[in-house]
């Protein structure tokens, strides 16, 4: 039997030895340690008078509870401050579509928002349903704009519901 020798590539491709680019990276920087020692000192002071303002506002908001306390044995004044409460508060509930009545329903989509697509509508009537947009509404008419650019008007007193379609995909 023959023996196998190893053999160099089949294919060989010169290349020849490419030196690595030259880089021009900035090598050297400077700061200004001034400035930032300024910045470190602002934000340093500004932290020391909210935490003096923060306690100044607990200090207040604990005498309002002390007196509030001492004013309030009546358990029916109670509830009104967490009624208050619940007003002010940052997260109220929104109350659902499906459970407006029809002048709250109204409202709301004569108030919605700009940004948003106005949405489709069935206004329900004793004679007929109406599909399309809420464009004008006063309190006594509502101007209904329809898919073919068409309008009507309707007075309140003859709607039965409005129902809220949504947006078509």
């Amino acid at each position: 039997m023959s023996e196998k020798k190893s053999k160099g590539p089949l294919l060989y491709i010169h290349q020849p030895f490419a030196r690595t680019p030259a880089t021009n990276m900035q090598d050297i920087y400077t700061s200004r340690q001034e400035d930032e020692e300024l910045v470190e000192e602002e934000k340093l002071v500004e932290a020391e008078s909210k935490k003096k303002i923060s306690l100044l506002k607990m200090e207040i908001v604990q005498e309002l509870i002390g007196t509030e306390a001492s004013r309030s044995d009546n358990p029916a004044t109670k509830s009104t401050t967490s009624i208050q409460e619940r007003k002010h508060s940052p997260f109220n509930r929104v109350k659902p579509f499906k459970e407006m009545d029809i002048k709250e329903r109204l409202d709301y989509l004569i108030n919605y928002p700009i940004v948003l697509p106005p949405p489709p509508c069935v206004f329900i009537t004793e004679e007929k349903n109406y599909q399309g947009y809420l464009t004008e509404y006063d309190g006594n008419e509502v101007t209904i704009r329809f898919h073919d650019k068409s309008t009507k008007t309707v007075p309140v007193q003859t709607l039965k519901g409005v129902i809220l379609i949504g947006l078509k995909k």
